[in-house]
């Protein structure tokens, strides 16, 4: 189970910007393999920032269900606040 504990950042610092910055090439790219390719990272940091933010605000940012990464709505809601950053 993935707690808050495995999360470093719990105030707005670098490491939340860069779980923000994941979770924008996720979105962006449908998968994490992809974003990690695009951002210079390896997929298991990718996805270590999303699992952060999703435990941070308490939602489930993508349904992984479909094999794509897909913004749930609260997804959805956090990507519009992403990009007016």
């Amino acid at each position: 189970s993935f707690s808050r504990a495995d999360c470093a950042a719990l105030q707005i610092g670098g490491d939340f910007f860069q779980w923000l910055r994941g979770f924008y090439y996720v979105a962006k790219r449908g998968s994490v393999t992809q974003a990690a390719l695009e951002m210079g990272r390896n997929q298991p940091t990718v996805s270590h920032q999303i699992k952060c933010l999703e435990t941070e605000f308490g939602v489930t940012l993508f349904d992984r269900s479909s094999g794509r990464m897909e913004l749930t709505p609260e997804g959805k809601v956090l990507l519009d606040k992403v990009v007016s950053l």
